[in-house]
């Protein structure tokens, strides 16, 4: 099949980028794919290049704005790539001009909060509806019938992201750069500075309420510190304020300009002791999966796709009860309601954590053997294969049956 596949670049060093970049260079095996993907303004420069991957060259193609989109797939990219199906991986409300395409469109999409009228609205005209987490198939099947909807997770570089041999010599550079005792417990987040749903101030509050109690641990944020209003929160103002300079730490560069690479990210797992998240909502969760196939133990809210890489083998934190406070954000318009992780009980998760390093052991080990299992890219993209072969014969038969009353009507 020719495939057109919608979302960032697979040179974008972003959880949309890498997944895109993997999923694309395997389905060449089987499949024609082009990425159309957000490199540069199709009108003023082209953006138009190729990218070289081990199962062969991917082009990756420029896209504009929401309103010039889908003709600029429907006039051009379609007839010249001759292409039998898009899909789009992106929020729904990001990709919704793609209910103007005049092919089949199956949206990859991430669902992480209760899917909602608004939500369904956004992909009206799609052929299928793809969620990457357990949670969102489950919210799917709500409002759609088993045969609109799939499941296939994200995957992960699982010889990448693995059990290092080298922790010293990674914890004696970041004790040299950042002044993080050696042998102290120490916590990492990963993720983007941008709005409120990564709870990142909340969190560096708690972690200073487990301090102020008398633990000698560290917090290592991998983010882009500061961030101008209204796009994301000065936490360097924020720890200055929480007087926590000596135990919460950020990189010296910003991840947003400079991003590491996945060698860096997986040195990065190693070192932590304990990966912990603090979101309201996550549509899969790449940080989470990444550190626990590094046989990192992680300490994740109760909900949405986090529940699920976490249980039977990490520390679940509980939420505030529903009927007290929920968040309805504001910078996604679906309208669904996030439930806000109860501090008291992420206090308690980083005590026992610390105290339990039988448990991070156990838990670490647990961890890895089910990303291994779950998220190794052998095991994705066998659904991959098996879900296009499905929409390949559904498209050829209804080729014959317009074939058939085509014929009739002549």
């Amino acid at each position: 099949m020719n495939v057109g596949w919608v979302s960032a670049s697979p040179t974008a060093r972003t959880g949309y980028g890498t997944q895109t970049k993997e999923i694309c260079s395997r389905l060449l095996q089987k499949h024609n794919v082009v990425c159309i993907g957000t490199v540069g303004d199709i009108i003023v420069w082209g953006g138009r290049h190729e990218l070289n991957t081990p199962y062969g060259t991917l082009k990756v193609l420029a896209l504009g704005d929401a309103t010039s989109a889908p003709e600029i797939i429907n006039r051009s990219y379609i007839p010249e790539f001759k292409l039998d199906i898009i899909i789009g991986f992106m929020d729904a409300f990001g990709i919704e001009y793609l209910n103007k395409v005049r092919i089949p469109v199956i949206g990859y999409i991430p669902i992480d909060g209760p899917f909602t009228p608004a939500w369904k609205h956004y992909v009206k005209n799609f052929y299928k509806i793809v969620a990457y987490s357990e949670f969102g198939y489950k919210e799917l099947l709500k409002f759609f019938p088993p045969s609109k909807i799939d499941y296939i997770p994200h995957g992960i570089d699982v010889e990448t992201f693995r059990p290092l041999k080298n922790k010293d010599e990674i914890r004696e550079r970041l004790e040299e750069e950042y002044g993080i005792p050696k042998d102290a417990v120490l916590y990492l987040n990963v993720g983007a500075n941008v709005g409120p749903r990564k709870e990142l101030p909340l969190l560096m509050y708690t972690f200073k309420r487990f301090v102020d109690e008398g633990y000698e641990a560290y917090l290592f944020i991998h983010t882009n510190a500061y961030q101008r209003f209204p796009r994301g929160y000065d936490l360097l103002q924020w720890r200055e304020m929480l007087k926590m300079e000596k135990h919460i730490h950020f990189p010296k560069y910003n991840p947003i300009i400079h991003p590491a690479s996945e060698k860096e990210l997986a040195e990065l797992y190693n070192a932590a002791d304990v990966y912990v998240s603090n979101s309201v909502a996550e549509g899969f969760g790449l940080p989470i999966a990444e550190a626990l196939a590094c046989g990192t133990p992680v300490i994740c809210p109760d909900n949405s796709a986090q529940t699920e890489l976490a249980k039977d083998h990490g520390w679940l934190t509980k939420n505030v009860p529903m009927d007290m406070y929920f968040q309805i954000p504001c910078y996604v318009p679906q309208l669904t309601q996030y439930p806000v992780p109860d501090q008291n009980s992420l206090l308690r998760n980083l005590k026992e954590s610390y105290e339990r390093p039988d448990l991070r052991k156990q838990y670490g080990k647990a961890g890895r053997e089910f990303v291994v299992k779950r998220h190794s890219w052998d095991v994705v993209m066998e659904k991959w294969f098996s879900f296009l072969e499905g929409i390949e014969s559904e498209l050829e038969l209804f080729e014959e049956i317009r074939k058939g009353l085509q014929s009739k009507v002549i």
